[in-house]
């Protein structure tokens, strides 16, 4: 391999942080990083033979989310090597990886490596912290490991031994929150910056005279809330304070990365 093409979906930045750690750390020539957090992404969907590629996603619910399968249905491989990168955050990566690895492979990659890595979760708070501030320093230094691996694995003669990737066939059936449950806005805090729309992956908020919030096209990523400079968008209703709370006492054990080469 000579070259190196990073390709993630991460809303809050997070699995982005951690592609970038593993890929800086492989030692190839980066030629193309490709953010498709945006529906719609543009994307080079042909994967040059001599390339290694990363892909890394976000774990909602244990799954991948719809938006970027869509995008990642478009790549076109001839059996090129590709590391796949789950982040979840502190629950369970469930069958993500797995299904990740299905559809790299459907798009004829090569998969030589995978690993799951924990990111904060979507809703942790200062009062409810769940893997807060992950990944961390210990983490990125699993990605530097991680990444030590992924060369060494290159350098074999042969690179085509399968994987034994964790995740079970069916895949979780995959959770939908209601649209009602979406995050909302306190006006009084609001100043209509649109930063909020800006950061929304699926582009379900629209800036007006005021926030207006599609709850059908949500995906609870929470990107909204945590960039909002001003705490305006929140997540305040009986059952999403109630999962909260449930995730907040049940995941708060500090889990680590899982490597699979």
């Amino acid at each position: 391999m000579k070259t190196l093409r990073l390709i993630y979906f991460s809303p809050t930045g997070t699995t982005q942080k951690i592609i970038r750690e593993i890929g800086k750390n492989i030692g190839l020539e980066l030629i193309s990083e490709n953010n498709i957090t945006k529906s719609n992404t543009e994307i080079d969907s042909k994967i040059d033979d001599n390339c290694l590629t990363i892909i890394g996603m976000p774990v909602y619910g244990g799954r991948i989310p719809l938006t970027a399968i869509e995008t990642l249905q478009k790549l076109k491989s001839n059996q090129s090597p590709v590391v796949i990168v789950a982040t979840y955050g502190n629950r369970d990566y469930d069958d993500a990886l797995l299904e990740l690895n299905e559809i790299t492979t459907n798009c004829g990659f090569k998969t030589i490596a995978g690993a799951a890595f924990i990111g904060e979760h979507s809703f942790s708070s200062d009062e409810k912290p769940i893997a807060k501030n992950r990944p961390d320093k210990e983490d990125l230094v699993k990605c530097k490991n991680f990444a030590q691996m992924i060369t060494a694995k290159l350098n074999e003669t042969d690179i085509n031994s399968d994987l034994d990737i964790s995740g079970n066939y069916p895949y979780k059936k995959r959770g939908q929150i209601p649209g009602e449950f979406h995050p909302t806005t306190d006006i009084d805090k609001c100043d209509l910056c649109g930063i909020c729309a800006e950061k929304c992956p699926t582009n379900a908020i629209t800036i007006t005279d005021t926030v207006t919030t599609n709850g059908d096209l949500c995906t609870f990523c929470c990107a909204c809330v945590k960039y909002c400079p001003h705490e305006a968008r929140i997540v305040d209703n009986p059952t999403m304070n109630a999962i909260k709370e449930k995730l907040f006492v049940n995941c708060s054990e500090r889990k680590e990365p899982e490597f699979f080469v």
